[in-house]
């Protein structure tokens, strides 16, 4: 079938796995992944990490092997799988280098950028799913829908008030079945995403310092810079029932919060949807499980099963995204509280604002500290900041991305190519820095109290989940619900935070990839790994 029918056509081929072997199995890939509509610079991309790890299979392979190549279509979802006997040779594990280890990240598979790699049974499969091409792009689709619930809604609000609310009960309850999807599907989906990636970041040992560094800088300039927009925008939002909670009595609040952290069971904070407990839990799970290593592999492997099933049916909840905007938006308007938008508006004008101010900051700080031009660093900075901007996409900037950080700031190919994708995956400074203003404004659209640990709470958790993000479609709508959830929201507020998320969206990413360069050019000059005559070079 052509790309416009967006299936693949059923196709299982037997070739055995030598020279012959690889080329024919790599032109079988280019050409489902070709009717898959991937783009080709991606295409090209899984074309070199398939062929390098089939060459693994062959070369750790005694015997002659048959590699089975399957494609197709199951429940609308595309996959692309290659297996072959064997002894268990992972490609993470086989990779001589860090470069080698990029092709098979499970990071990158994720975020939908790599293969995925499994055992079982004797056998080694590497597993692919396309992304869904789509012909209306998903922007389109959640302005139309508010477009079309902002058109019916002022119909409706112009009829008599009977039908207002004959319209209400039927709107409502489709709503509340909706929201309850969304909150099953919310607290798993967390934990399994913060767990799974735990676990396929490796042996942090192996990595040595240049993980320990990369990750701890990560994580702090994550909590640090949400900080700091905390201390300059909450004023602007805080509402008079919210200033009298300071002092002593504030402290003993964040004191009590901060140990609230720690679950008293594994089951409550899921049913209560308390995800800091949640985030714990799986932050301690992946830990346990990845100092275990080969001791939990059939845990491991489970857990990875599991996640791919939650994650597969988020995707398609995924799909309903536009009708899921079309309905909350809709039925705010029948409850007559849209009168006020002004909180919802300032939010998103300032979570735009701070996610322009910090990459230039960032960008200031690093040739501040490096001793370089700082219009120099802009220029090279601005190519892949464009890109994501245009489409707020990590994956569409990545090869940009490491190019720039290599070839324009000299940064060592060791760094680039293990803490690019990680970075692309985990650091995201303008999802942190975005969701944190845009909760103030719908807080004080509700007229949520913001007390001095109602703040705190906000940081730790946009934090905590702009790290935690699922690299799925319909990813950042689990994340509102949950950080709604958290700070005491209605539920209704995902409808209005979504839609701000349709705008926000393109420069919370641009912030990230931006704020990441900088941070990666101050990390390599710290290990001493940066080529500074590069980077100095226009």
């Amino acid at each position: 079938m052509g790309k416009g029918k967006l299936t693949l056509s059923k196709c299982r081929e037997k070739v055995p796995l030598d020279e012959a072997g690889i080329d024919a199995l790599s032109q079988m890939l280019a050409h489902a992944l070709e009717q898959a509509g991937t783009d080709r610079k991606d295409m090209i991309r899984l074309r070199l990490a398939v062929e390098e790890i089939l060459g693994l299979w062959r070369d750790g392979s005694e015997r002659e092997v048959v590699c089975t190549f399957r494609c197709g279509t199951r429940l609308g979802r595309m996959y692309i799988d290659l297996a072959a006997p064997g002894r268990r040779i992972d490609p993470d594990e086989a990779a001589a280098d860090l470069a080698g280890q990029l092709l098979c990240s499970n990071l990158l598979a994720q975020a939908g950028l790599s293969p995925v790699y499994s055992y079982q049974d004797g056998i080694n499969r590497l597993s692919l799913y396309p992304s869904r091409p789509q012909r209306i792009s998903p922007l389109l689709q959640l302005l139309l829908a508010i477009l079309s619930a902002a058109a019916v809604g002022a119909v409706l609000l112009a009829l008599p008030t009977g039908v207002r609310e004959m319209a209400a009960s039927v709107v409502n309850p489709i709503f509340a079945a909706l929201m309850g999807i969304l909150q099953a599907l919310a607290g798993p989906m967390i934990f399994l995403s913060v767990c799974w990636g735990i676990i396929n970041i490796g042996d942090v040992h192996l990595l040595g310092r240049i993980g320990r560094m990369v990750l701890l800088r990560f994580l702090g300039a994550i909590f640090l810079l949400t900080a700091v927009t905390a201390v300059c925008l909450v004023w602007v939002f805080r509402p008079e029932s919210g200033a009298a909670s300071m002092g002593e009595n504030a402290a003993t609040q964040i004191y009590g919060m901060i140990l609230g952290i720690i679950p008293t069971n594994m089951l409550e904070p899921f049913l209560e949807g308390n995800s800091l407990q949640i985030i714990f839990m799986a932050i301690c799970a992946g830990l346990v499980l990845l100092v275990l290593g080969e001791k939990s592999s059939a845990l491991r492997v489970l857990l990875g099963q599991v996640n791919a099933a939650v994650q597969f049916m988020m995707e398609i909840v995924s799909r309903y995204i536009s009708l899921f905007v079309f309905v909350s938006l809709l039925s705010l308007m029948l409850s007559d509280a849209l009168h006020n938008l002004g909180g919802v508006v300032k939010g998103l004008l300032l979570g735009m604002a701070a996610c322009v101010i910090w990459p230039v900051l960032y960008a200031l700080w690093a040739s501040l500290r490096l001793k370089v031009s700082f219009p120099m660093v802009l220029r090279k900075l601005l190519p892949t900041y464009l890109i994501a901007l245009s489409t707020a996409s990590s994956s569409a900037a990545l090869s940009t991305n490491l190019e720039t950080c290599e070839r324009r700031l000299g940064i060592s190919e060791r760094i680039v190519h293990f803490a690019v994708p990680l970075g692309q995956v985990m650091f995201k400074i303008g999802g942190a820095v975005g969701f944190f203003v845009l909760a103030l404004g719908l807080a004080e659209f509700y007229g949520v109290a913001m007390p001095l640990p109602w703040v705190v709470t906000d940081v730790l958790t946009a934090g905590l989940l702009a790290i935690a993000a699922p690299p799925v479609p319909g990813g950042s709508l689990t994340c509102y619900t949950v950080l709604l959830t958290q700070l005491g929201i209605p539920a209704e507020a995902v409808g209005l935070a979504v839609a701000g998320n349709v705008i926000l969206d393109f420069f919370m990413t641009s912030c990230g990839i931006s704020c990441l360069q900088s941070e990666l050019m101050l990390s390599a000059n710290r290990l001493g790994m940066l080529d500074r005559e590069l980077l100095e070079k226009e």
